[in-house]
């Protein structure tokens, strides 16, 4: 069990929590329902949310592994803080966020259909 743990923190302290926090924020911003409708306003297409934050954490991680100067074997970790905050930000982030506030669950907008 400790082996087993050790493992574990090993995993998360190599995760790039900087981009995981920023992904999440930037993702939630631009899912709003005022930037998804000016998207659509101006490009005149829907896109699915799955789809968006797909988009947003490629181009984002790209955009970091130029200006931090990342070697290619930093592509991992880019990846792997990926998926880390995925499933960070469904089952942890947007769960509690929902708790204490009480905010229940939003039908799908026009734009998201």
């Amino acid at each position: 069990m400790t082996e087993i743990i050790t493992q574990l923190s090993n995993y998360i302290e190599t995760l790039d929590w900087a981009y995981i926090f920023t992904f999440i924020l930037i993702s939630y911003g631009l899912n709003s329902e005022y930037a998804t409708g000016l998207f659509y306003k101006i490009f005149r297409f829907k896109i699915a949310t799955r789809y968006r934050v797909l988009i947003i954490g490629v181009l984002y991680g790209v955009i970091l592994y130029f200006i931090r100067d990342y070697t290619i074997y930093d592509i991992e970790t880019f990846i792997q803080s990926f998926a880390f905050a995925l499933v960070f930000h469904k089952l942890l982030v947007q769960k509690v966020v929902r708790y204490f506030f009480q905010i229940k669950p939003i039908k799908p907008t026009q734009y998201e259909q």
